[in-house]
């Protein structure tokens, strides 16, 4: 529980420094010439609620507490390409290492969702590989920043065996 405090701590205290970072005006407009593309990000907690493998589990046999990072590059109005790692800090039961996953991917805004697919290695296991569709909602406006929701689907291989995982995922981006 101490760590879900502290990664919620984390989350605003992060979410606060980016909203400040991004309060002040800039110096000067960008020339009409500038690219469309726009860095940005998102910094957010997400709780795995079901694991299928070769044993089922859910929320109330192991709590994973994730802490996603991400770094964005807007290429379009519609398409981002995204640079994310996930810090993997088990809670229960209690023991294990924390982990990180590198998932970077790409997100297609259609509006009101947007979907995205990541490549997904997990750091520190054996030879591994996982695809990550993803569905993300914005719900709240914050100005400079958006308050989301997403479902997460990460399915990896690894050992010869498949683990299919339902992930929800809150944050800010920004």
């Amino acid at each position: 529980m101490k760590q879900g405090i502290i990664s919620i701590v984390g989350l605003v205290a992060v979410s606060t420094i980016c909203r400040i970072a991004h309060a002040e005006e800039p110096l000067a407009p960008s020339p009409p010439s500038a690219p469309a593309t726009k860095v940005g990000g998102h910094v957010g907690i997400a709780l795995p609620f079901v694991s299928v493998s070769s044993k089922t589990t859910t929320i109330a046999d192991n709590v994973t507490i994730l802490d996603p990072i991400g770094v964005s590059v807007k290429m379009s109005p519609h398409w981002v390409i995204d640079f994310e790692t996930v810090v993997a800090t088990p809670a229960k039961p209690t023991g294990g290492s924390t982990g990180l996953v590198v998932d970077p991917g790409v997100v297609y805004d259609w509006g009101g969702v947007a979907t995205g697919l990541r490549a997904a290695w997990q750091i520190g296991h054996g030879p591994n590989f996982g695809l990550i569709p993803l569905v993300n909602k914005g719900l709240i406006d914050l100005g400079r920043a958006t308050w989301f929701v997403e479902g997460a689907f990460p399915t990896f291989y690894e050992d010869h065996k498949v683990t299919f995982n339902v992930v929800l995922h809150t944050g800010v981006g920004f």
